[in-house]
Protein backbone atom coordinates (compact mmCIF):
# COMPACT_ATOMS: atom_id res chain seq x y z
CA UNK A 1 0.00 0.00 0.00
CA UNK A 2 1.18 3.51 -0.83
CA UNK A 3 2.46 5.14 2.38
CA UNK A 4 0.50 8.32 1.67
CA UNK A 5 -2.70 6.33 1.27
CA UNK A 6 -1.93 4.44 4.45
CA UNK A 7 -1.45 7.63 6.47
CA UNK A 8 -4.53 9.32 5.02
CA UNK A 9 -6.70 6.23 5.56
CA UNK A 10 -5.67 6.04 9.22
CA UNK A 11 -6.51 9.72 9.65
CA UNK A 12 -9.87 9.31 7.92
CA UNK A 13 -10.71 6.21 9.96
CA UNK A 14 -9.96 8.15 13.14
CA UNK A 15 -12.19 11.03 12.07
CA UNK A 16 -15.09 8.70 11.26
CA UNK A 17 -14.53 6.73 14.46
CA UNK A 18 -14.75 9.93 16.51
CA UNK A 19 -18.00 10.83 14.75
CA UNK A 20 -19.39 7.42 15.72
CA UNK A 21 -18.15 7.59 19.30
CA UNK A 22 -19.59 11.07 19.82
CA UNK A 23 -22.96 10.13 18.35
CA UNK A 24 -22.76 12.15 15.14
CA UNK A 25 -23.22 8.86 13.32
CA UNK A 26 -25.61 6.61 15.25
CA UNK A 27 -26.03 2.83 15.29
CA UNK A 28 -27.90 1.70 12.20
CA UNK A 29 -27.16 4.89 10.27
CA UNK A 30 -25.54 4.69 6.87
CA UNK A 31 -22.18 6.37 6.35
CA UNK A 32 -21.86 8.73 3.39
CA UNK A 33 -21.11 6.96 0.13
CA UNK A 34 -17.54 6.43 -0.98
CA UNK A 35 -17.86 9.28 -3.48
CA UNK A 36 -19.28 11.62 -0.83
CA UNK A 37 -16.43 10.77 1.56
CA UNK A 38 -13.90 11.36 -1.23
CA UNK A 39 -15.29 14.84 -1.88
CA UNK A 40 -15.88 15.73 1.77
CA UNK A 41 -12.36 14.81 2.91
CA UNK A 42 -10.46 15.37 -0.37
CA UNK A 43 -9.07 11.84 -0.52
CA UNK A 44 -8.87 9.08 -3.09
CA UNK A 45 -11.22 6.12 -3.39
CA UNK A 46 -8.40 3.81 -2.24
CA UNK A 47 -8.00 5.90 0.93
CA UNK A 48 -11.74 5.75 1.64
CA UNK A 49 -11.90 1.99 1.15
CA UNK A 50 -8.91 1.38 3.40
CA UNK A 51 -10.42 3.61 6.11
CA UNK A 52 -13.69 1.68 5.90
CA UNK A 53 -11.75 -1.58 6.10
CA UNK A 54 -10.12 -0.36 9.33
CA UNK A 55 -13.50 0.57 10.82
CA UNK A 56 -14.90 -2.79 9.80
CA UNK A 57 -11.98 -4.60 11.46
CA UNK A 58 -12.75 -2.69 14.67
CA UNK A 59 -16.36 -3.80 14.50
CA UNK A 60 -17.65 -0.24 14.16
CA UNK A 61 -19.34 -0.65 10.78
CA UNK A 62 -20.83 -3.43 8.69
CA UNK A 63 -21.06 -3.55 4.92
CA UNK A 64 -24.45 -4.43 3.47
CA UNK A 65 -24.98 -5.53 -0.11
CA UNK A 66 -27.95 -5.08 -2.37
CA UNK A 67 -30.23 -2.20 -3.27
CA UNK A 68 -29.80 -0.55 0.14
CA UNK A 69 -26.17 -1.51 0.41
CA UNK A 70 -23.45 0.58 1.98
CA UNK A 71 -21.51 0.95 5.22
CA UNK A 72 -23.68 1.09 8.33
CA UNK A 73 -22.72 1.96 11.90
CA UNK A 74 -22.97 -0.98 14.26
CA UNK A 75 -22.74 -1.24 18.03
CA UNK A 76 -19.17 -2.19 19.06
CA UNK A 77 -19.07 -5.86 20.02
CA UNK A 78 -17.59 -7.23 23.23
CA UNK A 79 -14.97 -8.99 21.09
CA UNK A 80 -13.85 -5.65 19.65
CA UNK A 81 -13.59 -4.18 23.15
CA UNK A 82 -11.60 -7.18 24.37
CA UNK A 83 -9.19 -6.88 21.45
CA UNK A 84 -8.67 -3.18 22.15
CA UNK A 85 -7.98 -3.83 25.83
CA UNK A 86 -5.62 -6.66 24.96
CA UNK A 87 -3.66 -4.41 22.59
CA UNK A 88 -3.52 -1.69 25.24
CA UNK A 89 -2.18 -4.11 27.85
CA UNK A 90 0.43 -5.50 25.46
CA UNK A 91 1.49 -2.07 24.24
CA UNK A 92 2.09 -0.48 27.64
CA UNK A 93 4.52 -1.29 30.42
CA UNK A 94 1.80 -2.39 32.82
CA UNK A 95 3.01 -4.07 35.99
CA UNK A 96 1.33 -7.31 36.96
CA UNK A 97 0.73 -5.88 40.43
CA UNK A 98 -1.34 -3.12 38.76
CA UNK A 99 -3.37 -5.72 36.91
CA UNK A 100 -4.02 -7.60 40.15
CA UNK A 101 -5.13 -4.35 41.80
CA UNK A 102 -7.71 -3.84 39.06
CA UNK A 103 -8.88 -7.44 39.49
CA UNK A 104 -9.32 -6.80 43.20
CA UNK A 105 -11.59 -3.88 42.30
CA UNK A 106 -13.63 -5.71 39.66
CA UNK A 107 -13.91 -9.41 40.49
CA UNK A 108 -15.49 -9.06 43.96
CA UNK A 109 -18.17 -6.80 42.46
CA UNK A 110 -18.64 -9.26 39.59
CA UNK A 111 -19.05 -12.11 42.07
CA UNK A 112 -21.66 -10.09 43.97
CA UNK A 113 -23.54 -9.39 40.74
CA UNK A 114 -23.29 -13.07 39.82
CA UNK A 115 -24.99 -13.96 43.12
CA UNK A 116 -27.91 -11.83 41.97
CA UNK A 117 -27.97 -12.51 38.23
CA UNK A 118 -26.66 -16.06 37.71
CA UNK A 119 -28.77 -18.48 35.72
CA UNK A 120 -29.13 -22.23 36.34
CA UNK A 121 -26.91 -22.76 33.30
CA UNK A 122 -24.24 -20.51 34.80
CA UNK A 123 -24.24 -22.50 38.05
CA UNK A 124 -24.10 -25.81 36.20
CA UNK A 125 -21.10 -24.63 34.18
CA UNK A 126 -19.31 -23.23 37.24
CA UNK A 127 -19.70 -26.48 39.16
CA UNK A 128 -18.56 -28.55 36.19
CA UNK A 129 -15.34 -26.48 36.18
CA UNK A 130 -14.93 -27.05 39.92
CA UNK A 131 -15.26 -30.81 39.50
CA UNK A 132 -12.81 -30.83 36.60
CA UNK A 133 -10.33 -28.76 38.63
CA UNK A 134 -10.49 -31.22 41.52
CA UNK A 135 -9.58 -34.01 39.11
CA UNK A 136 -6.59 -32.17 37.61
CA UNK A 137 -4.82 -30.82 40.70
CA UNK A 138 -1.65 -32.70 39.74
CA UNK A 139 -1.56 -31.19 36.25
CA UNK A 140 -0.47 -27.57 36.61
CA UNK A 141 -1.09 -26.71 32.96
CA UNK A 142 -4.64 -28.07 32.85
CA UNK A 143 -5.46 -26.74 36.32
CA UNK A 144 -4.24 -23.28 35.27
CA UNK A 145 -6.54 -23.39 32.26
CA UNK A 146 -9.52 -24.42 34.38
CA UNK A 147 -8.62 -21.81 36.99
CA UNK A 148 -8.89 -19.09 34.37
CA UNK A 149 -12.07 -20.57 32.87
CA UNK A 150 -13.66 -20.51 36.32
CA UNK A 151 -12.86 -16.81 36.84
CA UNK A 152 -14.26 -15.98 33.42
CA UNK A 153 -17.37 -18.08 34.16
CA UNK A 154 -17.99 -16.13 37.38
CA UNK A 155 -17.69 -12.84 35.54
CA UNK A 156 -19.96 -14.10 32.76
CA UNK A 157 -22.56 -15.02 35.40
CA UNK A 158 -22.59 -11.39 36.50
CA UNK A 159 -24.22 -10.59 33.14
CA UNK A 160 -21.98 -7.52 32.94
CA UNK A 161 -20.46 -7.31 29.42
CA UNK A 162 -17.84 -4.75 30.47
CA UNK A 163 -16.50 -7.01 33.20
CA UNK A 164 -16.47 -9.94 30.79
CA UNK A 165 -14.61 -7.97 28.11
CA UNK A 166 -11.97 -6.98 30.63
CA UNK A 167 -11.48 -10.53 31.90
CA UNK A 168 -11.28 -11.90 28.37
CA UNK A 169 -8.63 -9.36 27.40
CA UNK A 170 -6.36 -10.10 30.36
CA UNK A 171 -6.75 -13.87 30.23
CA UNK A 172 -3.46 -14.57 28.39
CA UNK A 173 -1.47 -12.59 30.97
CA UNK A 174 -3.24 -14.30 33.87
CA UNK A 175 -2.64 -17.73 32.39
CA UNK A 176 1.09 -17.14 31.94
CA UNK A 177 1.27 -15.97 35.55
CA UNK A 178 -0.37 -19.07 37.03
CA UNK A 179 1.62 -21.62 35.05
CA UNK A 180 4.63 -21.07 37.33
CA UNK A 181 6.51 -22.94 40.03
CA UNK A 182 4.94 -20.72 42.71
CA UNK A 183 1.57 -22.17 41.74
CA UNK A 184 2.47 -25.44 43.45
CA UNK A 185 0.20 -28.30 44.49
CA UNK A 186 -0.46 -26.85 47.94
CA UNK A 187 -1.46 -23.51 46.41
CA UNK A 188 -3.64 -25.18 43.78
CA UNK A 189 -5.44 -27.11 46.52
CA UNK A 190 -6.17 -23.90 48.42
CA UNK A 191 -7.35 -22.22 45.22
CA UNK A 192 -9.73 -25.10 44.43
CA UNK A 193 -11.19 -24.90 47.95
CA UNK A 194 -11.60 -21.13 47.67
CA UNK A 195 -13.28 -21.44 44.28
CA UNK A 196 -15.83 -23.84 45.70
CA UNK A 197 -16.69 -21.58 48.64
CA UNK A 198 -17.18 -18.60 46.33
CA UNK A 199 -19.30 -20.71 43.99
CA UNK A 200 -21.48 -21.88 46.89
CA UNK A 201 -22.12 -18.27 47.91
CA UNK A 202 -23.07 -17.36 44.35
CA UNK A 203 -25.32 -20.39 43.98
CA UNK A 204 -27.03 -19.49 47.28
CA UNK A 205 -27.53 -15.89 46.16
CA UNK A 206 -25.45 -14.60 49.09
CA UNK A 207 -24.22 -11.29 47.67
CA UNK A 208 -22.11 -10.23 50.68
CA UNK A 209 -20.39 -13.60 51.04
CA UNK A 210 -19.68 -13.81 47.31
CA UNK A 211 -18.07 -10.36 47.33
CA UNK A 212 -16.10 -10.97 50.53
CA UNK A 213 -14.81 -14.40 49.54
CA UNK A 214 -13.77 -13.28 46.07
CA UNK A 215 -11.91 -10.28 47.48
CA UNK A 216 -10.06 -12.51 49.93
CA UNK A 217 -9.28 -14.95 47.14
CA UNK A 218 -7.83 -12.52 44.58
CA UNK A 219 -5.90 -10.64 47.27
CA UNK A 220 -4.28 -13.73 48.79
CA UNK A 221 -3.64 -15.10 45.31
CA UNK A 222 -1.49 -12.10 44.40
CA UNK A 223 0.35 -12.21 47.72
CA UNK A 224 1.12 -15.91 47.34
CA UNK A 225 2.50 -15.60 43.81
CA UNK A 226 4.29 -12.35 44.74
CA UNK A 227 4.30 -11.20 41.12
CA UNK A 228 5.92 -7.77 40.81
CA UNK A 229 7.37 -7.57 37.27
CA UNK A 230 5.71 -6.04 34.24
CA UNK A 231 3.45 -8.15 32.06
CA UNK A 232 6.22 -8.36 29.51
CA UNK A 233 8.32 -10.39 31.92
CA UNK A 234 5.55 -12.34 33.65
CA UNK A 235 6.40 -15.54 31.81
Amino acid sequence: MNSDIGTRSVDLAEVLQNRIVHGELTVGESLPSERELMVQYSVSRATVREALRVLGAKGLIEVRRGRKGGSYVRAPSSDALSQSLDLFIQGHDIRFSDLLAVREAIEPVAAAQAAQSRTPEDIEHIYSLLDASDQTLQDIRRFSELNLEWHVAIVRASQNPLFLSFMTSISPALYSATERDEFDLATRTIVARSHRKISEAIAAGDVDAARRRMLRHVTSYGEKLDLKPSLGTAE
